[in-house]
């Protein structure tokens, strides 16, 4: 479609763009919300947290990346080339991968930190997923992370990643556009309100079920990993996940609603 911009004579990156402008809405979003007077995390903290999930997701999307190639290609001798692991540097990397390092990343500056998880989490949450709504309108520019062929769809005409010509699935569109309602009505409701902690494992719980639907309508080639795709794997290993750290939520809020009635007796 459009896999770059001409600004002032200069052809800039459309997925560099999109990049930029989602981590620009993470930045303001979440020191916004930092500013709410429910939260007790300093906009500084929030600010360094952020700077530290980027380089997590920048570490963890090309590992990921590096992972999936090895998984897939290993076996063949001209995979351990130098100008294979060349080819591999440009590349962005997996989604997945990103989301990843960027949750260890931040558990790492928390832990550091000594700050409270829970309600960073609440924090940055819906600001994140604004960097996955934008990251997705980039590959859909670019042309990666394509759908299947279908009897509609869209046509790329300047792709070097994309078959050209055919009508593919707007998968990349479906992702953002599904991501966008999540964090609006995360804005919109605030159910963090009343139940601290619980933004993240939410995000988790939700987007591993629709990334793994979504994975049904990709096309871009060698994905699938023993009947399924690495992505579907991962959404069944993030499921659970969230379900665990939904329920240790959900633990932490009674235990202080415990102890708040128990300080207003003392009172």
């Amino acid at each position: 479609m459009y896999p770059y911009i001409e600004i002032f004579g200069i052809n800039i990156s459309s997925y560099f763009m999109a990049i930029v402008v989602g981590l620009t809405l993470t930045i303001v979003v979440g020191l916004l919300r930092s500013r709410a007077e429910r939260f007790h995390t300093s906009t500084e903290d929030v600010f360094f947290t952020i700077m530290c999930i980027l380089v997590g997701v920048v570490i963890g999307a090309k590992v990921f990346q590096i992972i999936g190639r090895i998984i897939q290609y290993g076996s063949r001798p001209d995979f351990w080339t130098i100008e294979n692991w060349k080819s591999m540097i440009p590349g962005v990397g997996v989604l997945y991968g990103g989301m990843i390092g960027g949750f260890i990343a931040a558990l790492l500056y928390v832990r550091f930190s000594k700050l409270d998880f829970w309600d960073l989490a609440d924090i940055l949450t819906p600001a994140i997923i604004f960097s996955v709504v934008s990251g997705r309108i980039g590959c859909f520019m670019a042309g990666c992370c394509y759908g299947i062929e279908a009897s509609w769809g869209v046509v790329f005409t300047n792709s070097a990643i994309a078959p050209n010509g055919v009508p593919l699935v707007p998968v990349q569109l479906f992702e953002s556009g599904f991501n966008l309602l999540v964090t609006m009505a995360m804005l919109i409701i605030r159910p963090e309100r009343k139940r601290k902690g619980i933004l993240l494992p939410t995000y988790f719980i939700v987007y591993a079920v629709g990334r793994f639907i979504l994975e049904f309508f990709r096309g871009d080639m060698n994905r699938g990993v023993y009947l399924l795709s690495t992505s579907q794997w991962i959404s069944l290993l993030i499921l659970p996940l969230g379900i665990l750290m939904l329920t240790q939520a959900m633990r932490t809020n009674a235990t202080e609603k415990v102890a708040n009635k128990e300080e207003k007796h003392r009172i």
